[in-house]
């Protein structure tokens, strides 16, 4: 791919962290075998994407599995995805085990359960694995009428206090990123996840919450110096989320970013210059080492 592409903002050493794989084995993948094509800065060098990152996980992924590379560069990320596969069952064994939990309203078996799996697995891996699909499956029993609010109550509470220990746990001071949810918005697990990710790599944060006014959102990055804003949307509807977003856009300075994520945010018609929709897991590292990069003096 020798054509420039917009979002294709990553370095090579970028992409080392957030993929575990070596330069050489990099370059190898794309130069032997067409596996994956990154963009070209002006002055020729390599620059990823996020969608890049995804494909090099999977890859690697199915590499560690077993498979041979150059069996795999042609294939899509959805058929690597297959491939690269965990056996549901243990996933699903340890969900059961959370709602076995839950149905006894025993918050404090839920809580260590997953504070267990956390420790066990690292950030990422519980976040993708466990936390993640926890979120899902409360949000499908409730619709099917198999748990009711008190319990949906319930297992959120948990979770948030697992997240929230983690969170507070890592390191002080003044932030990079500030995180919080617009007024109006009390679902704050999303920006706990955020946290939990930035601290992992090495931003700081200032966490405020939910419910907040945007002036207070805008003062508190202010005060700060944040280099960006994380908003969390979920509930709240989108003609209130985009009045708010557009209100602290504007009181927000150009050089800081806004992030908006959740399923309200990614469900926003329109949204003003200088903000930028996080969708995933991988999207939103991506934002990370940028934004560590910038905080350390670095390229990113």
């Amino acid at each position: 791919m020798s054509h420039r592409n917009a979002s294709a903002e990553l370095s090579v050493g970028a992409v080392v962290r957030l993929t575990g794989l070596s330069e050489h084995v990099l370059r190898a993948w794309e130069r032997r075998h067409g596996a994956i094509a990154p963009a070209r800065s002006k002055g020729g060098t390599r620059r990823y994407s996020a969608e890049d990152v995804t494909r090099l996980r999977l890859l690697a992924a199915a590499v560690a599995a077993g498979h041979r590379i150059g069996e795999l560069a042609a294939l899509s990320n959805r058929d690597l995805a297959a491939r690269t596969a965990r056996p549901a069952a243990a996933e699903q064994a340890r969900l059961e085990e959370l709602f076995a939990a839950l149905e006894r309203l025993d918050v404090a078996a839920v809580e260590r359960q997953l504070g267990l799996q956390l420790s066990a697995l690292g950030v990422r891996p519980f976040l993708e694995t466990v936390a993640l699909p926890f979120l899902r499956e409360i949000g499908s029993r409730w619709e099917a009428g198999d748990l009711c609010t008190s319990d949906e109550h319930v297992a959120s509470a948990a979770l948030r206090g697992v997240l929230g220990r983690a969170q507070r746990a890592g390191g002080s001071g003044g932030g990079g990123l500030v995180l919080a949810t617009p007024a109006g918005e009390q679902h704050e697990l999303g920006i706990l996840m955020v946290a939990l990710c930035a601290q992992e790599h090495g931003v700081r944060v200032v966490y405020l919450g939910c419910d907040l006014p945007a002036e207070e959102i805008a003062a508190t990055a202010a005060r700060a110096r944040a280099q960006a804003v994380g908003l969390g949307i979920v509930a709240l509807d989108p003609p209130s989320a985009l009045r708010e977003v557009r209100w602290l856009r504007r009181k927000l300075p150009r050089t800081t970013e806004l992030w908006l994520g959740g399923a309200t945010a990614e469900r926003l018609p329109t949204t003003p210059a200088g903000t930028v929709t996080v969708g995933d897991l991988a999207a939103l590292e991506t934002r990370l080492v940028l934004l560590g990069a910038r905080g350390r003096g670095d390229r990113p």
